[in-house]
């Protein structure tokens, strides 16, 4: 019965986003690998199981290139038992599983790279063996994507590590900062529900995007897709799009429908954990008309108002055209027919009526002011004029008219009109 030869085998694969490579001139810790199970309850590694083999041994992690062939990367491996760019430790016989923890990645510049992969060669990191003129194209590494390369050498009967298993390769493990290669994720929208007929403007915050390499993905369980439409210059630094919601299949639902939304690379098919969005019936009264008519109608039976004389007590008057206003402009004058002065305003007092005349027949009435008794209809700016609410204090009546001449100064007069005819005809014969 033959014995199965020793291997090694993936436990668990790194996390392939959500890791950030670091500079040197940072000068702080490039973090941790995590595993793809790892959660922020539950932290876990990539870890590697060995089968087949109880003894002791040496395991190496060196990175490399995404694509075969398989080059060292330029990049680095840091963290403990990490010296010269990739990881090297010893597990004994009681180790079946070998997690690696606190592994991070150190990222160089592009103008660093050829002196990165020199070293690789001084040092003979080279596991796939490429020749050294495929290392030196430099213009060829991909800065932004790494892989894990686990070698593992078993120790023999002397005690040397003479015995070595083939390496195996991991998934990619993508840097987060470069917008081409980072995890997809939404961190929030400004409405998750829209009309079953689409076409509704939605705001997206997201991680670092290429405006040319997203979409907004939309499906269902029952098969159904569909994406939402914007285009490159709806996505605003990278970390918003400005979207419209494409129409649900079936546009006659009665109740709301709940589908899935994501982001999706279409480079890489890479997508974001999904979130829900729901699709509402279409509207047939988007003002509330009905709705308001409805209430009214209940009001009215609520309070035991008759429809009619509810309706009339409700109804405003209606705007009268100004066409039908003309003919009574024409009777403007007619409209307001002007009050009649009261009889007793017609008929004057004799005293008012006759012409004054000089002579000595005329009464010579002493010079005082009018003495008027003012009664309560004055009240009124505008009343109706009455003789008989006048009383008038004969003595001071005729004060404001001019004197008739007396009979003194009269035949003065007439004297000195005699002179005057006298001198005109001069002296007799």
């Amino acid at each position: 019965m033959s014995v199965a030869e020793p291997s090694v085998r993936i436990f668990e694969q790194p996390k392939q986003r959500g890791m950030r490579f670091r500079y040197k001139c940072e000068g702080r810790s490039a973090g941790s690998i995590p595993g793809e199970k790892s959660s922020d309850n539950n932290r876990t590694y990539p870890s590697l199981q060995i089968l087949n083999y109880s003894g002791k041994g040496k395991v190496r992690v060196y990175l490399v290139t995404k694509s075969e062939p398989f080059r060292p990367h330029p990049h680095d491996l840091v963290g403990k038992d990490c010296k010269d760019g990739f990881y090297e430790a010893e597990f004994g016989p009681d180790r079946r599983v070998i997690a690696f923890q606190n592994l991070g990645i150190q990222c160089v510049r592009r103008r660093e790279v050829k002196d990165a992969i020199v070293q690789r060669i001084t040092r003979g990191i080279n596991p796939f063996n490429v020749p050294r003129e495929q290392l030196l194209q430099t213009e060829d590494y991909d800065l932004n994507v790494v892989r894990l390369c686990i070698q593992v050498s078993l120790q023999d009967e002397n005690g040397h590590y003479t015995r070595s298993l083939n390496p195996i390769i991991t998934n990619p493990i993508y840097d987060n900062r470069a917008p081409n290669t980072a995890e997809l994720r939404i961190c929030r929208v400004n409405r998750n529900s829209g009309s079953v007929k689409g076409q509704d403007e939605i705001f997206l915050l997201c991680d670092k995007v290429q405006k040319d390499d997203i979409e907004v993905r939309f499906f269902s369980s029952d098969g159904w897709e569909a994406k939402g439409s914007f285009s490159q210059a709806d996505v605003h630094r990278q970390v918003a799009i400005v979207f419209k919601t494409p129409p649900y299949y079936n546009t006659s639902i009665t109740e709301a429908v709940t589908v899935r939304m994501q982001l999706r690379r279409p480079s890489d098919q890479e997508v974001s954990e999904p979130m829900d969005f729901r699709y509402l019936p279409d509207d047939k009264d988007p003002y509330g008309y009905n709705e308001k008519k409805r209430k009214r109608e209940h009001l009215m039976k609520f309070s035991g108002l008759s429809g009619g004389a509810f309706a009339g007590a409700l109804n405003r008057p209606k705007a009268v055209a100004q066409s039908s206003l003309s003919h009574l402009r024409k009777d403007a004058p007619n409209m307001y027919p002007r009050p009649q002065p009261p009889p007793l305003m017609q008929q004057q007092s004799p005293m008012f009526s006759q012409p004054y005349q000089t002579g000595p027949q005329n009464v010579i009435m002493s010079p005082q002011v009018l003495n008027l008794e003012i009664s309560g209809s004055w009240a009124n700016p505008n009343p109706a004029l009455s003789v008989d609410t006048v009383t008038m204090n004969q003595h001071r009546a005729m004060g404001h008219l001019p004197r008739p001449p007396s009979s003194s100064s009269s035949s003065r007069q007439q004297q000195q009109q005699q002179q005057q005819e006298e001198v005109r005809r001069g002296p007799g014969p």
